[in-house]
């Protein structure tokens, strides 16, 4: 998991090269879902081992590609670099990481083919001549920055890329998990590649993330829907580098200093309620932002938590993270299942923009708590005391908001993302909810928080028989 002021960026799909390599990949692929690897590197390396006729040089300035075949992989291994070396041989079929990327590459039905793009960026990238890449400065030089984007292609088909680089891999070993916090990193990125079609309202993603272009953990973002994807991308990798990604998200969450920021280029900045509750505000370099922006006033307002209108703690990524990584921590004391149910969920918004939000994903988490109450499996796990009422998905959201929408409130957002069937906690939660405030009111007036106390009390509540729900 990234730490608060992590960033993560993506960029448009357009690059001629690309084409021209998924057209050989199709060519040469089953029709069932593919996964195909390119290998870059410096001009020289590349002419130097490869056949001229089957290198590509129009995807970044100074660096060639060339389409990784059973006939030129021992090539490619013996020049490529440590890193991408080691995440070609994690990502072959029959290794324990591909097997989960392979699982996240059936959220959408198994419909997006992937080309992963191997990078031995070591020598830096050329300012303004990036090409496909979206870039970072990692250790003085213009790095590779991974970042994944996917389009449409030829019967209801789409495809996948995900750019990844020596100085990012590098980077990554020295975060808790080492080489678990990269392969994480590439589990968020091949989500990007599932929840396919429109990605934004406003026509380009950097609106969302404000004048730097960039999103973070912490930012309280323009929309809901790509935060949702972020934190949802940033949580599936959490459950490869565990623990160390729940105890991230548990320690941003026990926080109690103004922990979450709206810049002032940016959607929600001209919106009163959000940019005007209490913070306190810092200028930022004008550098941050592109060349043509760089003319007056650049800042970040940062507020506490219980400061935030509730309704806008729904646009920032670190609500899905805590959404999804809590309910997959407690849920029928199983986590595999509780897995299973988000990747479920995720299925269920992975086409439609219009569904990306995070009432609608517990209106989706907690149909399906319902329906396993009422297998023989779902019997079993109540009477081993393990069964999850559906309605901790509306409290752990309703905590994660501080409790700060009125229940008309609440209702009226979950009732605009048009949810086609309600279960049982929609009607049967507000009954409890007054309850469970108190059970968490000491945990939270402690400072540090005391967060994961908090969710165990309101999880353990919504254990009890009275509150779990079978439907008829």
């Amino acid at each position: 998991m990234p730490s608060t002021q992590f960033r993560r960026i993506r960029c448009g799909f357009a690059a001629r090269g690309l084409a021209v390599l998924f057209t050989v990949l199709a060519a040469t692929a089953a029709r069932a879902q593919t996964v195909g690897f390119v290998y870059v590197a410096p001009d020289a390396t590349m002419q130097a081992t490869f056949a001229p006729a089957s290198i590509d040089t129009s995807l970044a300035q100074g660096y060639s590609a060339v389409l990784v075949t059973a006939a030129n992989q021992a090539a490619m291994l013996a020049v490529a670099s440590p890193h991408m070396r080691h995440t070609f041989s994690a990502l072959q079929p029959g290794q324990p990481f591909r097997a989960r990327v392979d699982r996240m590459l059936r959220i959408n039905g198994g419909l997006t083919d992937l080309l992963i793009v191997l990078t031995d960026d070591r020598s830096g990238l050329s300012e303004g001549h990036t090409g496909i890449f979206v870039a970072s400065r990692i250790a003085g030089k213009l790095a590779v920055w991974p970042a994944a984007t996917v389009a449409p292609a030829a019967a209801n088909r789409y495809r996948g890329v995900i750019r990844a680089g020596e100085l990012a891999a590098n980077l990554f070993q020295a975060k808790p998990g080492a080489w678990l916090a990269w392969e994480s990193v590439l589990l968020h990125e091949s989500l990007h590649t599932q929840f396919v079609g429109e990605k934004t309202r406003w026509g380009s993603i950097s609106i969302v993330y404000g004048g730097d272009g960039k999103h973070y953990v912490s930012e309280i973002a323009g929309e809901q829907e790509n935060p949702l994807e972020e934190g949802l991308g940033t949580f599936f990798g959490m459950t490869h580098n565990d623990p160390n990604g729940l105890a991230d998200l548990s320690n941003f969450f026990a926080r109690d200093d103004e922990r979450y920021f709206i810049e002032s280029r940016s959607v929600l900045a001209g919106t009163a309620e959000a940019w005007n509750a209490p913070h306190r505000e810092e200028d930022h370099p004008l550098t941050e932002l592109s060349p043509d922006q760089r003319t007056g006033r650049y800042a970040w307002r940062y507020y506490r938590w219980r400061d935030v209108p509730a309704f806008f703690i729904l646009f920032s990524e670190s609500t899905s993270m805590a959404l999804h990584g809590y309910f997959w921590k407690h849920v029928n004391g199983n986590r595999d299942q509780a897995l299973a149910m988000i990747e479920a969920s995720s299925g269920a918004m992975a086409f439609d923009r219009r569904k990306r939000f995070p009432m609608y994903d517990v209106n989706r988490l907690a149909l399906q708590l319902e329906s396993f109450a009422a297998t023989a499996d779902g019997r079993a796990a109540r009477a081993a005391g393990r069964l999850t009422s559906s309605m901790f998905p509306f409290a752990l959201l309703d905590l994660i908001t501080h409790f700060g929408m009125s229940e008309d409130e609440f209702r009226r957002n979950y009732e605009m993302e048009h949810p086609d069937r309600q279960p049982l906690a929609y009607q049967q939660y507000w009954g409890h909810r007054a309850r469970i405030q108190e059970l968490v009111r000491e945990h939270l007036d402690a400072s540090p928080m005391r967060w994961d106390e908090a969710v165990t009390a309101v999880h353990g509540y919504f254990q009890q028989a009275p509150t779990l729900l079978t439907p008829p």
